[in-house]
Order: structure tokens, then C-alpha cells, then sequence
């Protein structure tokens, strides 16, 4: 399938929009007037994660939170809002959706290419780390900063991931899903990486 439309509302009152995904670009649309279009080349970042909406004394809500950008001067925001549980489950299974296809269509070649340029010599630097074919460069302004892939521990959690040495545990990065560009191709990538390598087990 070439295409795919997703319609969606931030809240119930909100107008509805909908986020066509394709094999060329991104189009985010309201009232069938384009909003904003990313080609496919020209999209570099993403996040997601869930945020918690608070009352005075407890969690009153969630919202289901992604964001895309070019690097530059062009991002969609999606937000989807439940007060109360209301529409969770909807909305939850919105979110899921749109993050399916949001990998199916950009993020897991993206994920693919990254990894056949480190295997190839071809350094790729993202989100503050350098992967590299030896290993990772986690800190670029320590002189060891480089950790060997068969050094490399990893750490996975409900919000944040992190990298680490496993001859220095306290020599780490972490990359919160929500807030940091690509902290979620950085998972892909170091752990796909490992396991290619022998070096990673589920």
C-alpha cells in the first residue's frame, strides 16, 4: 500500500485532523487544507511517549504525544488527549496506529540504512553519540568517550533508555523517549547492532 490516511482529534471539541502517510512524504491536513508536508528525504527527527496530566492530588488524564520534524523549520505535532479515562482505549489504539505506520513507512528503512553505513565504515552521528563500525562514541568531549560495541551494555525503561560501558557502569548516556530527538533510533540501532553481533540477547 502506497498510502494511508488516519484521521484524529486532540479532544473532543478540537476540529478533526488527518495525517496521510506515503511513500513520498508526510501531509498533516485540516478542513482538507494542508497544514504542513515533510518529504520523505527531509525527515531527520522524531519522539513520542505519553504525558501524564495531573490534578491537584492524582493523574487525571493522559496525553499520547508524537512529534516529526525536519531538523529545521517543519514539525508535526500530534497530541491525543484523555480526561478521566475517557476514550483511552480509542485513543490508545489511535496512537498505536499511527506509530505503526509511522515505522512502516519511514522509521524502520531509516533504522536499516543507519546500520548498513556503520557496518560499512560509515560514521552516524545522532542525538549526541557517534556510532561508529568499533563501537559507540558517547561522550564527543571526553577523549574516552569511545566504547567498543563488546563493551556496550544496554538499558531499557518505561520512559528512557540508556548506553553504557560495562567495565565503567557509571560511563552512560540516557535518552528519554518523550523530550529527546531519536532516543527511540538509538534503541533500534545500538541494540539491532548487538544482536547482529552476537552480543545481545532479549
Amino acid at each position: 500500500m502506497d498510502k494511508i490516511e488516519i484521521k484524529y482529534k486532540t479532544n473532543f471539541y478540537s476540529k478533526e485532523k488527518r495525517i496521510v502517510f506515503s511513500e513520498n512524504d508526510l501531509c498533516l491536513y485540516c478542513n482538507n487544507k494542508m497544514l504542513i508536508q515533510i518529504d520523505k528525504e527531509n525527515i531527520k527527527d522524531y519522539r513520542f511517549g505519553i504525558s501524564w496530566i495531573r490534578g491537584i492530588d492524582f493523574y487525571i488524564g493522559r496525553i499520547y504525544c508524537i512529534d516529526i520534524s525536519d531538523g529545521n523549520d517543519k514539525m508535526i505535532k500530534i497530541r491525543l488527549r484523555s480526561l478521566y479515562g475517557i476514550n483511552k482505549k480509542i485513543l490508545g489504539q489511535k496512537y498505536s496506529d499511527l506509530l505503526d505506520n509511522l515505522y512502516g513507512f519511514y522509521i524502520n528503512e531509516k533504522i536499516s540504512n543507519c546500520i548498513a553505513n556503520v557496518n560499512n565504515g560509515i560514521n552516524v552521528a545522532m542525538a549526541g553519540v557517534i556510532f561508529k563500525k568499533e563501537g559507540v562514541c558517547l561522550d564527543l568531549k571526553k577523549s574516552d568517550g569511545f566504547v567498543e560495541w563488546n563493551d556496550i551494555n544496554t538499558r531499557a525503561y518505561s520512559y528512557y533508555y540508556t548506553l553504557s560501558s560495562k567495565k565503567k557502569p557509571e560511563f552512560y548516556k540516557a535518552f528519554t523517549y518523550l523530550k529527546d530527538w531519536n532516543a527511540v533510533l538509538i534503541y533500534s540501532i545500538s541494540r539491532q547492532i548487538l544482536k547482529n553481533k552476537g552480543l545481545y540477547n532479549e
